[in-house]
């Protein structure tokens, strides 16, 4: 690929016209060949960018994954906004029993 951009007049590799260009500087000894641009053609070169992107065919899909565990069911304990359905706390009698009972 390329090794750095940089910015200098030269003639464009594309359409030819001399001014202000960008220039791709390749990484690779084999092919060191410089590619300069101007503005234009390197927005043209996105655009086509783009539509190659557009036509490519998609990856295949991996599918849903599936979950590690199940879930537990809902318990059926009373949810803490349901009012309170015990017997009343004068209907139920202290757990300590009386004085006399203990000593006997």
């Amino acid at each position: 690929m390329f090794e750095r951009i940089g910015i200098e007049r030269a003639h464009c590799c594309f359409c030819g016209t001399y001014g202000l260009v960008a220039v791709l500087v390749a990484d690779s000894e084999r092919s060191h060949v410089d590619v300069a641009g101007c503005e234009r053609c390197w927005r043209a070169t996105h655009k086509a960018a783009d539509l190659l992107h557009q036509l490519r065919p998609p990856a295949p899909s991996k599918g849903k994954r599936t979950p590690n565990k199940t879930r537990k069911p809902a318990s059926e304990a009373p949810r803490s906004t349901e009012p309170y359905r015990g017997p009343s706390k004068h209907e139920v009698g202290s757990l300590v029993p009386p004085a006399e009972e203990r000593t006997a």
